[in-house]
């Protein structure tokens, strides 16, 4: 496997995360809470529950009255050797970490193996178009000065993605759909300001060091592209659903076994 991530880069940047999120968790509180409605919109009673993750956990773990909650870094992860475990948890929520796993087939086959049978496993995380403004700024950038273009902001997977890798992992009935929040900063170094105080700098392992030297022309260049009363940044948080299959679940009807053709009802 062709690792993407600085392992322990992450664990800096999420360390630095928790001790400067006050004033700039506002994504994360949004993503959670997002989480914490999709769950109880499940209406079911689950007890034994595994929340993973670092930043902002508190939220879904006060949310939990008279649960079984057990509480698991995302950072242990990070090494990317899951072991496939026994079934254990009736429900598995990832707090927004998943973006930062290398191997994530792996990793979902993970969760899905602490999953009992129809057992719910929830997630948010940052994908889609997230920063895309400052993605494409960077690219035209390097690309007019340098003759190319490297990484500098992580892989995002989008939704349609997701979907095909749980059901890859051989999860039920997935849900996948995205939250995109459109946010407005006066300071393009504020926008700087909230990644680096979120635990979102950048992780990369080939991280090229002659941005900085750049970064007057992508200011230039996001200004003249996307300043209207303010630096527009895209953020999407991509929210999740999947279960543990189980004998009593709905199954989807076979391929061919329809009684009445589309083209009668058209």
């Amino acid at each position: 496997m062709n690792k993407i991530f600085d392992i322990e880069k992450i664990k800096r940047n999420r360390a630095w995360g928790i001790d400067h999120i006050e004033r700039h968790d506002f994504l994360y509180v949004r993503a959670i809470e997002r989480m914490i409605d999709n769950l109880n919109d499940i209406q079911r009673d689950f007890q034994n529950i595994l929340i993973i993750g670092d930043i902002k956990i508190d939220i879904l773990k006060n949310s939990l009255n008279n649960k079984n909650i057990k509480l698991l870094e995302f950072s242990y992860l990070l090494d990317g050797n899951f072991k496939v475990t026994t079934e254990e948890f009736d429900c598995v929520l990832i707090a927004p970490c998943l973006h930062l796993i290398d191997a994530v087939p792996a990793f979902l086959l993970f969760i899905k193996s602490l999953l009992k049978p129809d057992g719910v496993f929830l997630c948010s995380y940052f994908g889609g178009q997230s920063l895309h403004e400052l993605r494409s700024c960077i690219l035209e950038v390097e690309v007019e000065q340098l003759g190319g273009a490297s990484q500098h902001i992580h892989p995002m997977i989008d939704h349609y993605q997701f979907a095909g890798l749980l059901q890859s992992a051989g999860f039920a009935l997935p849900v996948v759909d995205f939250d995109r929040v459109l946010v407005g900063y006066s300071d393009i170094d504020n926008l700087y300001k909230d990644l680096q105080n979120m635990g979102e700098g950048n992780a990369l392992l080939n991280r090229n060091s002659n941005i900085n030297t750049l970064k007057q022309l992508i200011e230039n260049k996001y200004k003249n592209k996307y300043f209207d009363n303010g630096y527009a940044a895209t953020f999407d948080i991509v929210h999740a659903i999947g279960w543990a299959p189980h004998d009593s679940q709905q199954k989807p009807a076979k391929r061919g076994s329809g009684q009445v053709s589309l083209t009668e009802i058209l």
